[in-house]
């Protein structure tokens, strides 16, 4: 009896848990932001400062921080699916070591292997255990991440492995950046009868300070407005992801906008052009002496809900 086939159609066709796309094809988790720096850019982060999430993004980005920091965040995503991700980068001169956890889950699901009652509930859950590591050489940086991977679906688990590199250069005193970044090249064990396909992605992309208004006077209030623009194409099968239809492998563009104001307040807003269901993106924060708190939210097209993701950064 293929029950795990049964279980998992079950997950995917739940109407009353808000089924979408977004939450259901497998190791897709690997796909989201995991924190809500990449959530409010609309993940347009190829060459985005975003801190310690950069391991999931472009690990290039790691060498490029001024300072170490830790890394804590937690998304409330659609359809009861919890999202948590923290992580540390330690920085030294040109070098950047980093280690994070992220993970994924959803309980309380019927398990049915016929009409009538249920079987009992069960859970998903997704696990990526990451290490990276980043080497700057003048104005251009390499990277490395590595991650252990475990999906659990009812009783049945599985674990593998996936890779990421990246590279990322910085012009004109910092004010431009481009990276590139080769995502999630790996392979799962068996769940059951047939293992999870990856969701590989090649991405690029430019960030660049286009203008920096001082206010006159004595009490300086200096604006930055900064652009960013992504370009991802999956390398395999999306299934169901963040994809309207399940067959969708087109390439899609992410724009967003940052606006920092007095190194202290800062807003953001992101587009993705494509075949999403979640195109739009907004976010903002405060920026301490020691610490960065972010908050970010993304509704979904298809009226599925919206995303709520909260964040800190604490820097040492």
């Amino acid at each position: 009896m293929r029950l795990l086939a049964l279980f998992t159609l079950f997950f995917l066709l739940t109407s009353a848990r808000g089924t979408a796309q977004e939450t259901g094809s497998g190791l897709d988790f690997l796909n989201i932001g995991p924190s809500a720096a990449l959530l409010s850019i609309s993940e347009a982060s190829s060459a985005a400062s975003v801190g310690p999430a950069a391991i999931y993004s472009n690990p290039a980005l790691l060498a490029f921080e001024d300072q170490s920091a830790l890394d804590v965040n937690y998304t409330l995503w659609i359809a009861d699916v919890k999202n948590q991700f923290a992580a540390v980068n330690l920085v030294n001169n040109k070098t950047a070591v980093a280690f994070g956890i992220y993970n994924s889950s959803a309980d309380g699901f019927e398990a049915r292997d016929r009409p009538g009652p249920s079987a009992g509930n069960f859970s998903v859950g997704y696990l990526s255990l990451s290490g990276a590591a980043a080497r700057r050489f003048g104005p251009l940086s390499l990277g490395i991440t590595g991650q252990f991977l475990r999906e659990e679906v009812f009783q049945f688990r599985a674990t593998g492995y996936a890779l990421s590199a990246g590279a990322a250069l910085r012009l004109f005193d910092d004010r431009l950046r481009a990276g590139a970044a080769l995502r999630n090249l790996g392979e799962m064990e068996s769940l059951d009868q047939q293992s999870t396909t990856l969701p590989a992605a090649l991405s690029a992309g430019l960030s660049a300070d286009l203008l920096k208004i001082n206010t006159p006077g004595e009490n300086d209030f200096p604006v930055l407005v900064t652009l960013l623009a992504d370009y991802t194409h999956q390398l395999e099968d999306p299934g169901t992801g963040d994809f309207v239809s399940s067959d969708s492998d087109d390439p899609y563009l992410s724009f967003a906008t940052k606006i920092t104001a007095a190194d202290l307040l800062f807003l953001s807003g992101g587009y993705r052009f494509g075949p999403t269901e979640r195109p739009l993106s907004f976010g903002g924060g405060l920026t301490l002496d020691i610490a960065t708190i972010r908050y970010a939210l993304v509704p979904f097209s298809t009226g599925f809900g919206t995303v709520h993701s909260f964040g800190m950064q604490y820097h040492f």
